[in-house]
C-alpha cells in the first residue's frame, strides 16, 4: 500500500510541469504585453514633454526679443560705430603725428649738432687762415734746398709782368669755399700728402718762395671752381701743400694767396 502512494505521488509531480507550462507561457505573454504598453507610453510621455519644452522655448524667445527700434533711434544706433571708427582713427593719426614730429626733432637735432662740428672746425681753420704764420721771419735763403729754407729768387729776368691779385675775393659769397665744403666734404678729402723733401708742413705766408718740386704738376688743382676758387691768373697755379691751398707764381715760386686748412 506504501508503495502503491508513494508511485502515484511521483506521477503526480511527472505530471505537473506538463500541466503547468501552458499557463507559464500566458502569464510570460501577458508580462510582455503589458511591458510593451507601459514602454510605448513612456514614449509617448517623453514626447509630449518633447513639445511642451519646445512651445515653451518658443515662447520664451518671442517674450524676451526686444522690439526693433525705429526712427532716430535706429540712426542714433548705426551712427555710434562709425564715430567710434573715426575717433579710432583720430587717435591713430594723433599717434602718427606725434611719432613724425618726434623724429623731425630728433632728425633736426642731429643736423644742428652735425653743422655745430662743422662750424668750430671750420672756425679753427678760418682762425688759423686769417691769422699770420708763427714764424714772423721768412725761410732763410739758400742755394741747396733744405730745411727751413726758401730758393733765392731767379736770376733771369722776367718775360712777363707780375701778376696782379687782390684776395678782396674772400668777401665775394660767389667764393664761400667754406659753405661748399660743409656740402661736399669728400671733394674736400684728399687723402695723404707726399712731401717731396719729407720736412714737414710749414706754414706759408703770402710773399715767400716754395722750391720748384713743392708746386710740380703733381700738386696742381687743376678745377679751382670745383671747390669755389677763384681761377688764377696767368702766371700762376692753385697748388696744394699738405692741407693748404697756395696760389704759386710759376716764374719765382712767390707765395700770392694761401688759405690754411683748406683740405682736410
Amino acid at each position: 500500500m506504501r508503495k502503491f502512494i508513494l508511485s502515484m505521488l511521483l506521477a503526480g509531480v511527472a505530471a505537473s510541469p506538463a500541466i503547468a507550462q501552458p499557463n507559464d507561457d500566458a502569464d510570460r505573454q501577458a508580462q510582455r504585453e503589458e511591458r510593451a504598453q507601459a514602454r510605448e507610453e513612456r514614449q509617448q510621455a517623453r514626447q509630449q514633454v518633447r513639445e511642451e519644452r519646445s512651445n515653451n522655448s518658443v515662447e520664451r524667445q518671442a517674450n524676451v526679443r526686444p522690439e526693433r527700434p525705429s526712427g532716430p533711434a535706429v540712426q542714433q544706433q548705426q551712427q555710434q560705430p562709425a564715430d567710434r571708427q573715426a575717433r579710432l582713427q583720430d587717435r591713430t593719426d594723433a599717434r602718427e603725428a606725434r611719432r613724425d614730429s618726434a623724429d623731425t626733432l630728433r632728425q633736426q637735432r642731429l643736423d644742428q649738432r652735425q653743422q655745430a662740428v662743422e662750424q668750430r672746425r671750420d672756425d679753427r681753420g678760418t682762425r688759423q687762415w686769417a691769422r699770420p704764420a708763427t714764424r714772423n721771419s721768412p725761410p732763410v735763403v739758400s742755394n741747396v734746398p733744405r730745411a727751413g729754407t726758401q730758393p733765392p729768387p731767379p736770376a733771369q729776368v722776367r718775360r712777363t709782368a707780375a701778376p696782379q691779385w687782390s684776395t678782396s675775393w674772400r668777401n665775394n659769397s660767389k667764393y664761400d669755399w667754406q659753405n661748399h665744403r660743409r656740402h661736399h666734404r669728400s671733394w674736400f678729402h684728399l687723402g695723404f700728402y707726399f712731401d717731396p723733401f719729407g720736412w714737414g708742413y710749414n706754414p706759408y705766408q703770402i710773399g715767400w718762395r716754395l722750391w720748384p718740386s713743392y708746386y710740380s704738376s703733381n700738386y696742381w688743382i687743376n678745377d679751382p671752381w670745383q671747390y669755389r676758387l677763384p681761377y688764377a691768373p696767368a702766371g700762376t697755379r692753385w697748388v696744394r701743400y699738405y692741407d693748404d691751398a697756395i696760389l704759386v707764381d710759376m716764374w719765382s715760386g712767390q707765395v700770392v694767396d694761401v688759405i690754411y686748412n683748406f683740405f682736410w
